[in-house]
């Protein structure tokens, strides 16, 4: 691949992971469980009051979770509702 061309989709994937942070940090629920997301280039680190969640990365078009202490994604979408609705529902409850 060309330079210009990974830079691309480094971008396409960095928006991805913003807009998934952008409706994280809108759910009131999340933010007063003590949930943060916070983002780099490549990932979208999820943590509750210090203490590391998992990670979500974004992979030809998709949403990928990997929870901490797993090596492999355990949960996968191209929908920003669904990254949304399982991140409140599977990795922020309780």
């Amino acid at each position: 691949m060309t330079g210009v061309l990974l830079q691309v989709i480094r971008m396409m994937k960095t928006a991805r992971l913003g807009l998934l942070a952008e409706a994280l940090h809108a759910e009131e629920g999340f933010v007063h469980r003590g949930f943060t997301a916070e983002q780099s280039f490549e990932s979208l680190l999820v943590e509750r009051d210090g203490h590391f969640r998992g990670i979500w990365t974004a992979d030809k078009g998709r949403y990928v979770w990997t929870a901490a202490g797993y090596s492999q994604p355990s949960f996968s979408t191209a929908s920003l509702p669904d990254a949304l609705k399982y991140t409140l529902t599977e990795i922020s409850r309780g």
